[in-house]
């Protein structure tokens, strides 16, 4: 091969690497980004996971009976919830006049994740484990239901100090 050739061929390989790299970058990035942006309490523009109008998929017996339930999922390993510990204490105190409020987590350690419930003002009997089913993708996810089960409104993650006051006010009136 002649030296030009040479650097062609090299050329070419570096700027085919290179467009595979960035389609990886931009894959992952598309993947990882709504559960980091949850996560990190940001609010990008995703589908949630319980859209408005939907039945959810809980049991009935956590909604019924009240004219409002706000379930809360959480869980006290999340570094999220924890961070977001004051604002859903906050939130579960509002709420108390409007509805009720119950806390689902998922398998692993329910007897932090009720203490973590408890800390938050939720009576232990409304304070679940989830089953591996449900559609939440990120933790805090926050579902207001009507009493027929149906989503009012849907949070993943309760974001800065503006969203928190956006989910206040849709929530729970002002003490």
């Amino acid at each position: 091969m002649t030296a030009s050739a040479d650097r062609l061929v090299r050329r070419a390989s570096v700027a085919l690497s290179a467009g595979l790299v960035l389609m990886l970058v931009a894959t992952a990035g598309t993947i990882a980004w709504p559960r980091l942006a949850a996560t990190l309490g940001a609010t990008p523009d995703v589908v949630l996971p319980y859209e408005t109008g939907t039945l959810i998929d809980v049991p009935a017996a956590w909604y019924q009976g009240g004219p409002e339930t706000l379930i809360v999922f959480a869980r006290a390993t999340c570094a999220a919830c924890e961070k977001a510990q004051p604002f859903l204490k906050d939130l579960v105190g509002r709420m108390s006049t409007r509805g009720r409020v119950v806390m689902a987590h998922p398998p692993g350690a329910p007897d932090e994740d009720r203490k973590f419930g408890q800390d938050l003002g939720i009576s232990r009997d409304r304070i679940h484990m989830t089953l591996e089913k449900l559609r939440v993708r990120a933790t805090p996810t926050l579902v207001l239901v009507n009493g027929d089960g149906r989503v009012v409104r849907a949070w993943e993650g309760v974001g800065d100090e503006a969203q928190q006051a956006t989910i206040l006010a849709a929530i729970a009136p002002a003490k």
